[in-house]
C-alpha cells in the first residue's frame, strides 16, 4: 500500500474489491463445477411462475457448452485478479479497474438486448447480476479514481482546456493559462480539496458534461479538451451567452477553478493592477 493514507472514497472502494475478488472467485468456480445447472434451474423456476415467458433451449447431449466455459473462465479469472489487485494497492493498480468496468457493461447491455428481444428469464436474472455489480463498482470506483488529487487527469485536461481559451497567450494578457498550467491545475486541486465530497462530486460531473459539450451543440463526436483553441473559445462564447440558464450557470461554476487559479499568479494578478507584495 502507499505511504500516503488512502481518503476514505479510495478505502471504501479497496473493501468493495476484496468482497468482489472473493465472489467473482467463487463464481468461476460454481461456473466450473455447477454451471450446467444455472441455465436449467431458471428454466425451471420461468416455466412454474412465469409459463408465458419462454424458456432458454439448452444444448443437446454433445458437450457444446464447454467450448463457452473455458471462455467464462478465463473472463472470471481475469476480473478476480484486477479485483485483488486493486485491492492489494489501489493507486497502483488502480488503471486496471476500467477493465472490469468494461466486462460488467458489455455484460449487462447484452443481457438487456438479449432479454429485450428474447423474453428468456435466464438473460433477465444475468442483468439483474450483472447490472448492479456494475452500477455499486462504477458508483464506488468515480470518487475513487483520484484519489488524493481530487480530480482525473481527464478533468484536469479539461479545466486547462477551459482556461487556455479563457486567457490564450498574447490576449488580455501578455502571458497565458498555458504558461501556468501545472501551477493553475494544482491550485484547482486544492480548491476541491476543500469542498464536501458531494459537492465536489457534483463538481466533476459538471466537467464531464462540460467535456461532451461539442457532441450537443455542434453535433461533433469529440471532447472539449481535444477542440482547437479558436473553437473552444467560439463554444464558450455560445454556452456564456446561451439562452438557458442552466447551460450558463454551469459553464460560471467550472469557470471559477479555471479563473481564480489563474489570477492566483502575480503576473497575471499585476495585469489587471493588484500588487501582490502590498496587497493593494
Amino acid at each position: 500500500m502507499p505511504n500516503t493514507p488512502l481518503i476514505p472514497s479510495e478505502r471504501r472502494f479497496r473493501i468493495w474489491m476484496y468482497i468482489s475478488a472473493w465472489m467473482y472467485a467463487l463464481a468461476g468456480l460454481c461456473f466450473l463445477f455447477g454451471g450446467g445447472l444455472i441455465v436449467s434451474s431458471v428454466n425451471t423456476l420461468s416455466l412454474r411462475f412465469f409459463p408465458t415467458l419462454p424458456v432458454y433451449p439448452l444444448p443437446g447431449p454433445a458437450p457444446e457448452g464447454k467450448f463457452w466455459l473455458v471462455l467464462s473462465l478465463s473472463m472470471m479469472a481475469m476480473i478476480t485478479y484486477i479485483s485483488r489487485a486493486a485491492y492489494l494497492d489501489l493507486r497502483r493498480n488502480g488503471r486496471l479497474v476500467p477493465i472490469l468496468l468494461l466486462s460488467k457493461f458489455c455484460s449487462s447491455m447484452f443481457y438487456l438486448i438479449f432479454f429485450a428481444t428474447s423474453g428468456q428469464l435466464v438473460h433477465l436474472v444475468g442483468l439483474l447480476t450483472d447490472g448492479p455489480l456494475f452500477l455499486i463498482t462504477f458508483a464506488l470506483w468515480i470518487p475513487a479514481s483520484p484519489g488524493d488529487e481530487y480530480i482525473d487527469g481527464a478533468e484536469a485536461d479539461t479545466l486547462a482546456a477551459i482556461g487556455e481559451a479563457l486567457f490564450p497567450r498574447g490576449g488580455a494578457f501578455e502571458a497565458g493559462y498555458a504558461d501556468f498550467r501545472e501551477e493553475c491545475i494544482a491550485d484547482a486541486r486544492k480548491m476541491f480539496a476543500g469542498q464536501y465530497p458531494s459537492t465536489r462530486m457534483g463538481t466533476r460531473m459538471m466537467i464531464r458534461i462540460f467535456d461532451l459539450s461539442p457532441l450537443f451543440m455542434m453535433a461533433k463526436p469529440v471532447s472539449f479538451r481535444r477542440l482547437p483553441l479558436e473553437k473552444r473559445q467560439a463554444l464558450l462564447n455560445r454556452i456564456e451567452h446561451h439562452r438557458y440558464y442552466l447551460f450558463r450557470m454551469m459553464f460560471f461554476g467550472i469557470k471559477l477553478f479555471a479563473t481564480v487559479p489563474f489570477f492566483n499568479r502575480d503576473e497575471a494578478a499585476r495585469a489587471v493592477g493588484f500588487n501582490p507584495e502590498e496587497a493593494v
